[in-house]
């Protein structure tokens, strides 16, 4: 695993938990957050030490005091933005996911993906939303249950099996982009015309790089 990716992947997960204590924290509460939660700092603040107290013997001099703040750089600060963005969409969408009958979001993008893609396979449509294989497989078993996709052989190949969207789930599908529609027409309603282009532009950019990165290890999905 890369520098940074040790770097980031901690980070990431300390986020997911501060915003499920405080969903509407930010970036500053984030970063003040994981220096109070930080066992060093947490043991510097309830134990300080001494002033103008010499070392003992044969002892080295103490180190001096971390600072208080620490600024974020702007990767970690854009990859906890896109995180938390992504937290925020699923908030709006979650009711409507729901009242749809899925479990998860995740399921209902299956289904989109299966009515986008030329009947795929599981593994194909498991690389497309970027889950493990066996979590795809559940997926695609609770959808085919209710009705939603269908399986069938795959002709060259008898151990893989062929999706495809029923008339069930297209229907779904229909009621989905209708009610989903306000939601996402106006999440980017923050934003002028010019920069909405220049955002979409930039986050393909990072998407294009990070989806070869995973295509050249496509252990990443096993």
């Amino acid at each position: 695993m890369s520098g940074l990716a040790r770097s980031v992947i901690p980070l990431l997960s300390a986020w997911e938990k501060y915003t499920t204590e405080q969903p509407d924290g930010d970036v500053t509460g984030f970063a003040k957050w994981v220096l109070a939660n930080d066992p060093a700092s947490a043991q510097t603040q309830n134990h300080p030490q001494p002033q103008n107290q010499a070392p003992a013997k044969n002892q080295p001099a103490a180190k001096p005091a971390p600072e208080t703040t620490t600024p974020l750089d702007d990767t970690a600060q854009g990859a906890l933005l896109i995180a938390r963005n992504h937290r925020i969409l699923r908030l709006f969408s979650k009711p409507v996911i729901k009242d749809l009958g899925f479990t998860k979001d995740m399921e209902f993008s299956a289904v989109v993906h299966v009515a986008i893609m030329d009947h795929p396979n599981k593994k194909e449509l498991c690389r497309e939303l970027l889950i493990e294989n066996s979590t795809g497989v559940e997926i695609t078993r609770r959808l085919a249950l209710k009705g939603f996709i269908a399986e069938r052989p795959d002709p060259d190949d008898r151990r893989s099996a062929l999706l495809s969207i029923t008339d069930k789930g297209r229907k779904i599908l229909e009621q989905g982009y209708h009610r989903l529609s306000p939601v996402h027409t106006s999440f980017l309603d923050a934003l002028e015309k010019d920069e909405k282009s220049l955002l979409v532009s930039l986050l393909a950019r990072i998407n294009k790089f990070h989806s070869d990165r995973i295509n050249s290890h496509p252990e990443m999905l096993e």
